[in-house]
């Protein structure tokens, strides 16, 4: 299991729920993001058991599926543990938002660059946390509100983007992450997480 499967996880089966009412959607779904236990000390989950790094985007989609979980899933017995693990993620996350408003591309290095599109999914979760009532707008917007002030200074007119993240899957070294190379420009992949928040 990556990180990235929970946001596929939720979209897919949270919405095959919604249409279809029938519970093993939203039974396998929730125990995808509930029982996923790549979680380190410091809250911030690791890319997977492999490749056990604090990768920015990894985390967003894991923040991005469990705000689409909570969303399509109303009531089921484990949705009290994944709102807990939600909010408890949100919380670890805040505590990394560099003084820019953005994310880093490993979120507990601050050395390494500031990421895009982490940067809008952390954004879009809150956000949606903040509109659906499971996370106080008086604690939440200031950091929600910072993020979009980061990320548009660093979107271009014409829609260009700076320092999204190339497609990553999991790697072998922490180092690999650290360079991982990012793209400036138009990016669809950018650009859609963007147009989200």
């Amino acid at each position: 299991v990556r990180l990235e499967d929970f946001f596929f996880a939720a979209t897919l089966l949270g919405q095959a729920f919604q249409l279809t009412g029938e519970g093993r959607y939203a039974q396998c779904l929730m125990e995808l993001v509930v029982d996923t236990d790549t979680r380190q000390v410091s809250g911030l989950y690791g890319h997977c058991h492999a490749s056990p790094w604090c990768w920015g985007r990894g985390n967003a989609f894991a923040a991005v599926g469990m705000a689409e979980a909570l969303t399509h899933v109303h009531q089921h017995p484990l949705r009290a543990a994944l709102l807990t693990n939600c909010v408890a993620h949100l919380e670890a996350i805040a505590t990394y938002q560099d003084d820019s408003g953005l994310w880093h591309q490993l979120l507990d290095d601050p050395a390494t660059y500031l990421e895009h599109s982490a940067t809008t999914m952390f954004g879009y979760a809150m956000a949606r946390g903040i509109r659906l009532g499971w996370l106080p707008a008086d604690t939440w917007r200031p950091v929600v509100d910072k993020a979009w002030a980061g990320i548009v200074q660093r979107t271009g007119r014409e829609g260009e983007l700076e320092q999204v993240c190339v497609g990553t899957g999991p790697l072998p070294t922490r180092k690999d992450y650290v360079e991982r190379p990012f793209s400036n420009g138009r990016d669809d992949r950018g650009g859609a997480m963007a147009l989200w928040f």
